[in-house]
């Protein structure tokens, strides 16, 4: 018999190169998913909802690792605390306590079968027929749960496998989670950004549409109420909307984008300041196949920050 031709070592390398960029980019697409759902989230917004594009995803994660000095701090640190849980986590299956249990392990089952062979070489079989059958019958068992506690199992190769399987499965486990708690935290920090006026990097959003053809807005020369509608729901936040459908930056109240979804506008009054008991209010625009919108997009000015003197004044 011939021997089968070994594989040179390059095409191994080429293997581990390829399961590596598939696990990197299983880690970004995570990483990405869990930031966008926590953003979202914030917003009362199901990121399963939202055709995002998949490189989406992908640039998120580059957000989380690497969009700011305080987000490489963070990702340092958490990828600190992630080697070290998969330290100890390898420590604890392979270090001491592990070999202390399985030397416990070892010596509760030597003890099992010398206790077998104490019971198998005593007594001498009965004249009795039934009496006879009934001990072959036992020792017969005895025999067989022998037979079975002497089975190595873990010399086999495919157990061996099972092992390294394991440790590979832990250190997933802690990347993942280490990823999972870093993206949400980040998510959540950006949402608050972005969620109060002061400190948003959002653009700020004005919104054309023909009179009465959406329930919400206002004619900037005659203030009304639009007519002929009905309301399924809260009508006081309804009310609240309309009668904040201007943007006042004394009162610092600017409506801003939040994202556009093939034509939907997303957007939002920011928060004066921020307040955990509060999220903003978020007004979906249906697209519009009539062209009878205009959407005007700006990024934030001066003017859109209240002074320090309208920051000490009520807002309504």
């Amino acid at each position: 018999m011939s021997e089968s031709p070994r594989l040179p070592p390059e095409t191994f390398a080429l293997g581990r190169i390829a399961s590596l960029l598939v696990m990197l980019g299983a880690v970004l697409y995570f990483t990405g998913w869990t930031y966008r759902w926590s953003y979202f989230g914030f917003f009362q917004l199901e990121v399963t909802t939202l055709p995002l594009p998949l490189e989406s995803f992908y640039i998120a994660a580059f957000q989380v690792f690497f969009g700011s000095f305080r987000a490489i701090l963070h990702t340092i640190i958490t990828f600190a605390l992630v080697v070290v849980g998969v330290y100890c986590s390898l420590w604890l299956l392979e270090g001491q306590p592990s070999q202390s249990l399985q030397a416990g392990v070892e010596n509760i089952h030597r003890r099992i079968l010398d206790c077998l062979d104490r019971r198998l070489a005593q007594g001498q079989p009965p004249k009795n027929f039934w009496r006879r059958g009934l001990l072959w019958l036992y020792r017969g068992l005895l025999q067989l749960l022998k037979s079975f506690l002497e089975f190595h199992l873990l010399e086999y190769q495919s157990l061996g496998f099972l092992r390294s399987l394991l440790d590979e499965t832990v250190i997933i486990c802690w990347l993942l989670a280490g990823c999972f708690w870093l993206a949400q935290w980040q998510g959540e920090a950006d949402a608050w950004r972005d969620a109060v006026n002061e400190t948003s990097s959002l653009p700020v959003v004005t919104i054309v549409v023909r009179e009465d053809s959406f329930p919400l807005g206002v004619n900037p020369d005659n203030i009304r109420n639009p007519q002929g509608i009905r309301i399924i729901g809260d009508a006081t936040s309804y009310q609240q909307l309309l009668s904040a459908a201007i943007n006042n930056p004394s009162q610092n109240r600017v409506w801003r984008l939040l994202i556009d979804v093939d034509g939907d506008y997303y957007i939002f009054p920011a928060l004066p300041r921020r307040d955990e008991t509060r999220r903003p209010p978020v007004v979906v625009i249906p697209r519009s196949r009539e062209g009878d919108r205009l959407i005007q997009l700006r990024p934030t000015l001066d003017t859109d920050i209240p002074s320090g003197d309208n920051n000490n004044q009520p807002t309504n």
